[in-house]
């Protein structure tokens, strides 16, 4: 005895049978994925043999966008551009209290480099520069790098590395 074909079954051949009368739209999904894939060798293997040829050509397109400017936000605390005529406020920041005034005794030598030193006060690290104003040591008139640590002359002292 034949059982006879259920209602699901025959939905499942009427689909199959809509599908096969329409044999272009297998074609076009065909036709897309193989232009999808070519275009993506063809991007990739132009990329691959640029960056082969010229490993810098990417770098120097990224470098030749960024616009140049002279201001150093870390120096300065702006990023607004030289000759705009924007109002940057100062960032707020904490106010810092000492409970007295500085000495020259209160400094010591962290580092000295390059025309630069890091110095420490209680509390405190400073770098500074020739010309720079220093509270309890007035301005720096000269730096000095030796083995001892380094020599810093002030308006107020001469502080002088320990050798380590």
């Amino acid at each position: 005895m034949r059982s006879q074909p259920t209602k699901l079954a025959i939905a499942d051949e009427v689909q199959a049978a809509e599908i096969a009368e329409r044999p272009d739209a297998d074609r076009v999904v065909q036709f897309l994925a193989f232009a999808v894939f070519t275009l993506s060798i063809g991007f990739f293997g132009a990329v691959t043999t640029i960056s082969y040829t010229d490993p810098g050509f990417f770098d120097r397109m990224l470098i030749a966008d960024i616009k140049r400017t002279d201001i150093d936000p870390i120096s300065v605390g702006s990023t607004s551009k030289p000759g705009a005529d924007i109002n940057v406020e100062a960032m707020p920041v904490p106010q810092l209290v000492r409970p007295r005034d500085l000495t020259p005794q209160d400094f010591a030598i962290v580092m000295v480099f390059g025309g630069e030193a890091h110095l420490a006060s209680p509390g405190e690290l400073w770098r500074v520069k020739v010309g720079s104003e220093v509270p309890g040591l007035g301005k720096i008139l000269a730096i000095e790098e030796s083995q001892n640590g380094g020599t810093i002359k002030t308006e107020k002292a001469v502080l002088t590395g320990i050798p380590q």
